[in-house]
């Protein structure tokens, strides 16, 4: 296929995504999609995170790994350790942790949770982030340093680094936990290993360097999580090929200005984005699921396919109808002009004809897109494709000494908000805040505390 050019291109990658229409959906009914979470995403891309967080509550899936993980990472946002739900799955999977190894993903781990679902690498990991979080945000720093220490086990898997799971943005978050829970030393084994995957984080080996904690540290989570979409591409495995999905990260990667309120200010940086966790997914979901898959996508395919071919053959005949009726009543008026010498009914015999089939191709265009529309909601993966939401896309930190005046504001070009305190641990601060830092956040408040 490499030597075909834009249009046959176009025209097989068209073809190939109907043909597949073989296999189908993507879960049962009660399992939620894209739409069911578009109002909590919306929410969140304001800034709004109360609002996100009620509108996950009433939706399905109730007491699964992944609204448990959602529902945990918001109410940690408002400030709430409402981690009882998550501690408690987490010691019933405790247990069911798995290892694959593979040619194409090198390595990975997984936890099948008891609703089916496989559960990412970096989502795995973030559940420990997230109750670390939590133990630090109550006070219980011993149980927070375990779950960070937990935390780093998975990203220091010993296989071999081509294929191991390590990301720096992760092993900034630990790092900030490690301060949270008091434990230094360990906070600057984080830093340096983020130096070491990512060359362009310098700035991590400044702050690793120190002895001694900043007095204050601020961790500022950006982003909403992504979105994924259907991306169908021509293959020698149409079916594979055809529900191929990818992923936009919607955050700006802005630049962020943290002052108090007598105007001292604080330089934060920023680490690389998450494309990475969530390709990574990817592979790991292809891999255990492939089979799967196809065979519940065929289905789908084969039969959305012959409704919308069943459609655009109904719309087409309809359309059809249209022009050839109005060709006749049209040609009759015009012959009985003609043999009268009416030059204007020859002409609205002319003008019928062409309305004729002006409506008909209307209803013929308009009835094929309309079905191309349906067919591509009922068979696009991406719309139930399962997956931990609203981990932000990117996190910036920033650090300094000395006294500090609260309020502190955290600011982007399009909002501000407020960082309190957070977490005290040997005389030194650790704050984390989120900053929603996407288009559709501009004009929104400034936000309350986190």
């Amino acid at each position: 296929m490499r030597h075909m050019g834009p249009a046959s291109r176009s025209f097989a990658r068209t073809t190939g995504v109907v043909l597949l229409a073989l296999l189908g959906g993507c879960g049962g009914t009660a399992l939620l999609t894209k739409q069911d979470y578009a109002p909590s995403v919306r929410a969140l891309a304001q800034g709004k995170v109360d609002d996100a967080r009620a509108s996950l509550l009433p939706l399905g899936e109730q007491g699964g790994f992944i609204t448990t993980m959602e529902k945990t990472y918001l109410a940690l946002l408002q400030g709430r350790p409402e981690i009882d739900e998550l501690a408690h799955f987490a010691t019933v999977v405790e247990n069911q942790l798995r290892y694959k190894v593979s040619r194409e993903a090198r390595s990975f781990f997984y936890l099948h949770t008891p609703e089916d679902y496989y559960a990412g690498e970096h989502e795995v990991i973030w559940m420990h982030m997230l109750l670390s979080w939590g133990y630090a945000l109550r006070g219980e720093s011993e149980k927070a340093c375990i779950e960070a220490r937990v935390a780093d086990n998975l990203l220091e898997l010993s296989w071999r680094p081509a294929g191991r799971f390590d990301d720096p943005a992760m092993r900034l978050f630990v790092a900030a936990l490690w301060a949270m829970c008091g434990d230094w030393r360990e906070a600057r084994v984080d830093l340096r290993a983020a130096a070491s995957l990512d060359p362009s984080l310098g700035w991590t080996r400044e702050l690793s360097d120190r002895e001694t904690p900043p007095a204050h540290l601020f961790l500022i989570l950006g982003g909403v999580g992504p979105e994924p979409y259907w991306d169908p591409q021509w293959s020698v495995t149409p079916l594979r090929s055809g529900r191929k999905i990818g992923f936009r990260l919607g955050g700006m990667k802005s630049n962020i200005e943290i002052v108090d309120s007598r105007g001292l200010r604080f330089k934060a940086r920023r680490s690389p984005d998450a494309m990475a966790w969530y390709e990574r997914h990817l592979v790991r979901n292809n891999e255990i699921q492939d089979l799967i898959e196809d065979s519940h996508y065929a289905k789908d395919v084969v039969t959305e396919g012959g409704v919308a071919t069943a459609k655009i053959g109904l719309s087409t005949a309809v359309g059809l109808a249209w022009g050839v009726g109005g060709t006749v009543l049209g040609g009759a008026i015009a012959y009985a002009g003609a043999k009268a010498g009416n030059g204007d009914a020859v002409s609205t015999g002319l003008v019928i004809i062409g309305a004729g089939w002006a409506k008909g191709w209307d209803v013929m265009s308009g009835g094929a897109r309309e079905s191309t529309r349906q067919f591509r909601e009922r068979v696009d993966p991406s719309v139930g494709y399962r997956l931990v939401r609203f981990l932000p896309d990117y996190l910036w930190l920033a650090w300094g000494d000395g006294h500090l005046a609260y309020p502190v504001e955290v600011r982007t070009g399009r909002e501000a908000r407020l960082a309190s305190r957070g977490v005290v641990n040997r005389g030194n601060s650790v704050s984390i805040v989120f900053v929603a830092d996407v288009r559709s956040s501009a004009g929104s408040s400034g936000g309350g505390k986190y």
